[in-house]
């Protein structure tokens, strides 16, 4: 006889509020493209994203999960613009992660906001602000990233920085023929 009086609650897999603020861990899912393989090629090869998944560490969702693909290059006016935005929401990120105020100008703060390659940003902690983004089609509502928490809100606490055990690495660098960077010409407005 197998006995299951004791175990646990069912967990819901509900949509965690728009809304919520959460201590978020970074777990970068290489792609195998870009600068050291940490970028993931769209399928029709023109812009290439940053991949990471979110884990909430601490209260009611901890374990949870929500994912974000960041543009970093693209061969469009729309790619650079997304790229835009990647770079100031990476920027917020370690602002978050770091305790750095976004006007402070400061030598020391100009070197939390810099990384040595993407793989530098796996196993941060940083305090985040989750949104749901409808369902579309056959695709229930999910959880998004609406911004990074920074230090001048009132929502902000300092996170301590836990690096994993073993930092992920990519598996393989890209083969020659798809390590070749997405060709980036200016957008039109930038010229």
């Amino acid at each position: 006889m197998l006995d299951f009086s004791t175990a646990g609650p069912q967990r819901s897999f509900d949509v965690i509020p728009a809304g919520t603020i959460a201590e978020l861990a970074i777990t970068v899912r290489p792609g195998r493209s870009g600068e050291d393989g940490w970028l993931r090629r769209a399928n029709n090869g023109n812009s290439e994203g940053l991949d990471l998944e979110l884990t909430v560490v601490t209260g009611e969702y901890a374990k949870r999960k929500c994912w974000v693909l960041l543009t970093i290059a693209g061969t469009t006016e729309g790619h650079a613009q997304a790229a835009g935005i990647s770079e100031s929401r990476i920027r917020a990120i370690l602002e978050s992660a770091h305790g750095v105020r976004p006007d402070d100008d400061s030598e020391a703060a100009r070197q939390a906001r810099r990384i040595s390659s993407y793989g530098d940003l796996d196993g941060l902690r940083f305090i985040g602000k989750i949104g749901v983004a409808p369902a579309k089609g056959d695709y229930p509502a999910k959880n998004i990233l609406l911004e990074a928490i920074t230090p001048d809100r009132t929502d902000w606490h300092r996170v301590e920085q836990v690096k994993p055990a073993t930092a992920a690495t990519p598996a393989k660098k890209p083969a020659a023929a798809s390590a070749a960077p997405v060709k980036i010409e200016k957008p039109r407005w930038a010229k």
